[in-house]
Formats: C-alpha cells, structure tokens, sequence
C-alpha cells in the first residue's frame, strides 16, 4: 500500500469522525476549539489521512452529549472507541508508520517540554500582577490552556508510546 492511500479502517474511522462532525456546533465546543487551533490537522483527521488522538475524540464526544444526551454517548464511546483503535492500528501498519510513530512521540515529547516552560513562566508573571486584573484574568485564561495541552500531550504520549514497537515503550518523557 503507498503511504497516501487510506487504509480501509481508517476510512471507516474517517466517515465516522465525519458524521459525528456534521452533528457538531462549529462555533461552540471543543469542535471549534480544534477548528480554531489546528483547521489542517482536523481536515486530514476528517479526510482519513491522519487518526486524530484519543483524547480529541472524547472532546468531540463530550460535544455530541450537548446534542444527543449523555446516556446516548455512552453507549456511542464504544464504538468510537473500537473504530478508533482499529483505525489508529491500520494506520500505524502502513508504509513509514514506525517512523511517524516515532516522530509523533518526538513531537509530543517537545510539546510536553514546551507546556512546562510555558506554565512556571506564568505562574510568575500571574504573581506579579494584581489579582483581578484583566492582566492576569488573561494571564489565568492562558495557564488553564497550558494545562490542557499539557494533559493532552501527556495523554498523547501514553497513546503513541502503547503503539509504539517494544524499544519506544520503555522510553521515557520528560515534563
């Protein structure tokens, strides 16, 4: 199979992801928060070139509850999560998919780095601002972002790391 083809389980992922999009508010939610922040990365997801994370499937989840109940989700996250994990396995057995792993885990392993820097640095500047300030309402706003990317990153890591051949399971990130 060429690295650009779609594998068939991933396409089934893809239409999937596809009909849980279109039930999903563009402008709300964490659906547009991952528009706003990485419109690309969730086209390819979208278009079964890339499988997103887990972890953003659960956002778009937690999205659907809003639309379809909470009751209806729980019984939707087991098949989103099967489809999810045969997607993400047939996408990791294509041609070059040791190395995107690898590069993934690499990415994840500097974004991880990245958030911890960024939140001590804030921690300080928000210590130097007075409290209830737009300055640092900003700064605060800014800091519970981190933390997500940092939560997010740190549970990537452990997604990549479980696909990962048994030399990158014992590798360790740092945070």
């Amino acid at each position: 199979m060429a690295v650009h083809q779609v594998p068939a389980q991933t396409g089934v992922f893809a239409r999937y992801l596809q009909g849980l999009a279109a039930l999903l508010d563009r402008d709300g939610g964490w659906y547009a928060v991952f528009l706003r922040r990485d419109p690309q990365g969730m086209q390819a997801c979208l278009d079964g070139f890339e499988v997103p994370p887990w972890d953003v499937v659960g956002s778009l989840l937690q999205d659907l509850a809003v639309v379809r109940g909470r009751e209806f989700v729980e019984q939707e996250q087991l098949r989103a999560k099967q489809l999810h994990t045969a997607s993400a396995a047939a996408h990791d057995l294509r041609p070059g998919g040791r190395e995107a792993l690898v590069e993934r885990l690499e990415l994840m392993r500097r974004e991880l780095i990245h958030a911890a820097g960024r939140h001590e640095e804030l921690i300080r500047l928000i210590a130097a601002e007075p409290v209830g300030t737009e300055s640092a309402e900003a700064l605060s706003y800014e800091l519970e972002w981190v933390r997500d990317d940092h939560a997010r990153a740190t549970a990537r890591s452990a997604e990549l790391r479980f696909s990962t051949p048994e030399e990158m399971e014992t590798a360790t990130v740092r945070t």
